[in-house]
């Protein structure tokens, strides 16, 4: 999962300038069109305009999208499950605050006026969905200013597993839900060497969540391991990287309820059902067998791990995004000396071998000393960048995500983990979603407490760029209803030519009263109701926008110097004019939407 909180810039070798000035984008919200739905019949003629911003704060944008980039099938439409501590504080785009659906893998949320989200008293929520064909997912959420933010889940697909995991889907014998005992073997996927064993004892007897019996004759296993060493796996990983409801053994809040830090040595789902019903405990335990590279750098000692470390097993309850302590496991050398980690469970879950360190509330496992890390890319290559602390052997750490950055520019990391010695990585923005983004820099190894500051350099000059200005000015009106609104909203551009050869093809604009305040994977520039971003000229294009669980798209488009029409699709239409002399392309868009 990776998290955006900040305007972004793409680097581009050629690129069109969006100026956004005098905006009214005028959608229709379930809830303002009930609170103007009284309006007596003498009002009807004339044209009422609402501001919906004062409803809302902090939207939060949920992309959900397959982890592997090379797979056509992407998450589309499913149910959403809103869960944990601040979850009443939360609302989809247009009000609602039960039903939570997502569309085309987007889920637009926003917290409710009353919410006030700060550093000493954050709100969090979980997000949580159980899509048809992928691993379950769920995120926890945690908003400390009102701010827009991008969280970005990757999501397993069982079918078609990125590199740095690997999936087992099968079925064994039961009578009347008891197992006559089964070994289930994930063996090593792509670009990782990590596998796991699952060893069922004869006897046991298959149990629901309220260790009910199950009586069936046949158990369905999806299992699916995730490597720590691959960051081709690390925006999957099921609760991330920064979980807030952690409890020990005995239920206790870990860290106070704050944030803390995960360095994982390992992860694995484990999802069983029979007759068609959830397993969740057994009668008998299972034992687990995990195999770990021997490259996975212990958080406590800073060395890579051997036979005699410990690493603390962690539990997670999808349902709520809760992580429970279940003890320490030592590591252990097989018969063929491999290293491995082994522990019994009677029920089942997400299971997480994680070292931990925390900033806030209880800090632990960290020095308070910051780290500069400066940036040196060129002079034309500012641009939006990825820029992690990882362990020698890639385990994240901490992130900056989606950095926009000029040439000198700087990245502080105010604290960071207590560790002998780690690395700074650089890479394009939206390494998890796109892991086949390369790596443009990586710093040498350093001791992250006393480094205090360290360089990156990396880049050529791109071509020089071809600019067109552009006004762009999105409308919309009630096809049955003289009301206009100036919502919070977001869009979506997609970059179809971006998107074949891997790059991240995603501009994410959120429009407050009709302005647009916030742009992620483009930068943004302006001010006094003017706002400009940066996109590839000649590349075609999508538009959409998901509001009042309504999709909007419009046709495939060309930005381009010259005049052309947006074909009338799905509530989306549009023209653009070029003026010649001005250098100017003005680009109108309007939405028709039935208000009710």
């Amino acid at each position: 999962m990776k998290t955006h909180t900040k305007s972004n810039d793409q680097e581009i070798s050629r690129r069109i300038i969006i100026g956004l000035s005098s905006i009214a984008v005028l959608l229709t919200v379930t809830l303002l069109i009930l609170s103007v739905g009284g309006c007596k019949k003498p009002n009807e003629d004339i044209k009422l305009n609402v501001n919906e911003s004062s409803l809302t704060k902090a939207p939060v944008l949920v992309h959900f999208a397959n982890a592997n980039v090379n797979s056509m099938n992407q998450p589309l439409d499913f149910d959403v499950e809103i869960t944990g501590k601040d979850a009443a504080l939360v609302q989809m785009d247009g009000g609602a605050t039960s039903g939570f659906k997502a569309s085309h893998g987007f889920l637009p949320l926003s917290l409710l006026r009353e919410a006030s989200p700060s550093a000493t008293s954050p709100v969090t929520f979980n997000v949580s969905a159980q899509i048809p064909g992928f691993a379950p997912l769920v995120q926890t959420i945690t908003i400390t200013k009102d701010t827009a933010t991008i969280v970005d889940i990757g999501a397993i697909e069982y079918a078609h597993p990125p590199k740095g995991t690997a999936v087992l889907t099968a079925v064994s014998p039961l009578s009347n839900g008891v197992s006559n005992g089964a070994t289930l073997n994930l063996q090593a996927g792509a670009g990782m060497v990590e596998t796991a064993q699952i060893n069922i004892q004869p006897g046991t007897q298959m149990l629901d969540q309220n260790n009910m019996t199950i009586n069936a004759g046949q158990l369905s296993s999806n299992i699916v391991n995730y490597s720590a060493t691959s960051t081709t796996s690390y925006g999957a990983f099921p609760g991330g990287f920064s979980p807030t409801n952690v409890v020990d053994a005995t239920g206790k809040q870990v860290n106070g309820g704050y944030p803390i830090n995960f360095v994982s040595a390992g992860l694995l789902s484990i999802k069983m059902t029979a007759g068609g019903t959830q397993v969740r405990h057994f009668s008998k335990p299972l034992k687990v067998t995990m195999k770990l590279d021997p490259h996975t750098t212990n958080f406590v000692t800073g060395k890579d791990i051997k036979a005699g470390d410990t690493v603390p097993l962690w539990s997670l309850t999808e349902e709520t995004g809760q992580w429970k302590s279940e003890g320490d496991v030592t590591i252990t050398a097989d018969g063929s000396g491999n290293l491995v980690a082994i522990f019994e469970t009677s029920h089942l879950c997400c299971f997480n071998l994680d070292w931990s360190w925390a900033i806030t509330g209880r800090p632990y496992g960290t020095c308070f000393s910051p780290l500069t890390v400066r940036i040196h890319c060129g002079a034309g290559n500012s641009g939006i960048y990825d820029v992690t602390i990882c362990t020698p052997n890639n385990q994240y750490l901490a992130g900056a995500h989606g950095e926009y950055v000029h040439d000198g520019d700087v990245v502080v990391f105010p604290s960071v983990p207590n560790i002998e010695q780690c690395k700074v990585v650089i890479s394009g923005f939206n390494l998890y979603l796109n892991p086949g983004l390369p790596i443009l820099a990586q710093s040498q190894l350093f001791n992250p407490c006393s480094q205090g500051a360290i360089d990156l350099t990396f880049g050529t000059p791109p071509a020089n760029p071809t600019f067109v200005n552009v006004n762009f000015n999105i409308q919309g009106h009630c096809s049955n209803k003289a009301i206009n609104l100036l919502p919070s909203g977001w869009f979506f551009l997609y970059d179809a030519g971006a998107a074949k050869i891997n790059q991240n093809p995603w501009t994410y604009i959120y429009v407050s009263k009709g302005v647009i305040k916030y742009a992620f994977g483009t930068g943004i520039t302006g001010g006094g109701g003017s706002y400009h971003i940066q996109l590839f000229a000649g590349d075609q294009y999508y538009m959409y926008t998901y509001n009042s669980f309504e999709w909007y798209e419009s046709a495939l488009f060309t930005m381009a110097a010259r005049n052309f029409d947006f074909p009338s699709h799905n509530g989306i239409t549009g023209t653009a004019i070029y003026d010649v002399p001005s250098n100017s392309l003005n680009i109108n868009v309007k939405f028709s939407v039935h208000c009710r």
